[in-house]
């Protein structure tokens, strides 16, 4: 009897059996994973915009700023995917390269050696100490006041220099807040003798006290000046330069349009109406 090798089909690895019986599920899956802006042609940019500073930014997405940013990319042909984050997370996102930028902050000597400022600001609002109307507390004078005071100033918040050396001079006590509007519930509540908040003519007062629930009547103290607030972009990111010279191109365009005014006439007038309990 003569001998033969008896040859035995081995199976196909499972990724090539895959290949040929299923080619569409699989172009299907690769193209879902493609960004949305290869298709339309677009650059889509992600940023991370401030969870509690109404009306400038609502933890729902919305707000005048978030509508202004929204408002500058489109005008310079770009997309925006928001991050609603509280603002500490927001700023170390952009510094750390996770996001494009974040908004709103400050330029101060220290921020502008890790992020990318832009030419034009989202709003300048003024630093403003707030106190209960039946305290003790008069002036900007520590000297004359008749106790050390405790205040709240929001978790990395940048402030005037002024404000910033009433803070660490140690000639209040500190109070450290997540927003503005905790701050405020505090000092309702007694527990503490004055909160910082920043107001301007989109963002007043009575704006924050009632997106806060605070009911307690404040009065101003002591006004410490005003800083712009900015689209601050990342120095890490690959987008973050080409997005702060797109922004600065579209906010010269909604200048330029009157859309700007109007978007700021807008906001204005829905500022108290959307300041409701949570």
């Amino acid at each position: 009897m003569e001998w033969r090798p008896v040859l035995r089909r081995h199976p196909r690895p499972a990724f090539m059996r895959l290949r040929h019986r299923h080619p569409v599920p699989l172009l299907i899956a690769m193209a879902l994973c493609l960004p949305a802006a290869a298709a339309t042609g677009e650059p889509e940019v992600a940023l991370a915009a401030e969870d509690d500073a109404a009306p400038w930014s609502y933890a729902d997405g919305s707000g005048y700023v978030n509508d202004l940013v929204r408002a500058a990319f489109a005008a310079a042909g770009w997309r925006v995917r928001l991050n609603i984050l509280p603002y500490a997370r927001c700023k170390q996102m952009a510094m750390r390269g996770q996001v494009a930028g974040c908004f709103s902050a400050s330029r101060t000597p220290e921020t502008a050696q890790v992020l990318l400022f832009p030419a034009h600001p989202v709003f300048e609002a003024r630093n403003v100490l707030w106190v209960a109307v039946d305290s003790p507390l008069q002036g900007c004078d520590p000297a004359g006041w008749p106790h050390k005071p405790s205040v709240a100033f929001v978790n990395g918040y940048e402030y005037t220099p002024a404000l910033d050396a009433l803070r660490d001079t140690g000639k209040v006590a500190v109070e450290v807040a997540d927003a503005e509007s905790e701050g405020l519930r505090k000092l309702s509540a007694r527990r503490i003798d004055a909160a910082v908040v920043t107001v301007d003519t989109v963002k007043r007062i009575d704006v924050v006290l009632r997106h806060a629930q605070v009911r307690h009547a404040v009065r101003a103290l002591c006004d410490f000046g005003g800083v712009p607030a900015y689209v601050a972009f990342s120095r890490r990111h690959p987008q973050g330069a080409a997005a702060r010279t797109a922004f600065d191109a579209g906010m010269e365009t909604l200048q330029r349009n009157g859309d700007l005014a109007r978007l700021q006439k807008r906001w204005a007038e829905r500022a108290l109406q959307l300041a409701s309990p949570r």
